[in-house]
């Protein structure tokens, strides 16, 4: 590894109290179906990656989101896929996480924290979209976009459905 990778990427430290170490059951590499266009005749299925590091001498937890996966990126190119990145520090103030999300289309500032059981991220610039984390376990999660309608409904814009790839170390 580089000089850079070895700064960045790191191990667990006690920074993130345990009763906040959320994002811990995501650590590790995921395959995924993405699933879209609920609105359109048939949903759009697409394959894709997701990889969870801690960083930043364990304070964050830093991704990569890869849809179409790398694997099927050129038999199964989508022209709205996406290429991003993720960074999630603790914040010990207000006990939850700040985080930043970047791909060559948006860049998103959303705050997470724990609501009945699922980690729900809350956009800044728009408090009516959530993505949240929930069903977690040792080998699946289950993601979702969604859209808060003013009468309280959700309204499912997309679902990742994660896999690990292998267990963590």
């Amino acid at each position: 590894m580089d000089a850079f990778m070895d700064a960045l990427v790191s191990g667990h430290t006690e920074i993130i109290p345990p009763e906040y170490d959320w994002f811990a059951p995501l650590l590790g590499d995921w395959d995924f179906d993405y699933f879209d266009g609920y609105n359109a005749s048939a949903p759009r299925q697409v394959k894709g990656e997701w990889l969870f590091r801690r960083v930043l001498n364990g304070s964050g937890i830093q991704d990569l989101f890869i849809c179409p996966s790398r694997v099927t990126m050129e038999a199964n190119p989508q022209p709205d896929g996406e290429y991003g990145a993720a960074i999630r520090m603790f914040n010990p103030v207000q006990g939850c996480y700040d985080m930043v999300y970047a791909c060559e289309k948006y860049i998103k500032r959303l705050v997470f924290r724990m609501e009945s059981g699922k980690l729900t991220g809350t956009v800044l610039d728009n408090p009516a979209e959530k993505w949240v984390f929930s069903e977690m376990t040792e080998d699946s999660f289950h993601w979702q976009n969604v859209t808060v309608l003013p009468d309280g409904t959700w309204k499912i814009n997309s679902d990742v459905y994660a896999k690990r790839k292998y267990k963590k170390e």
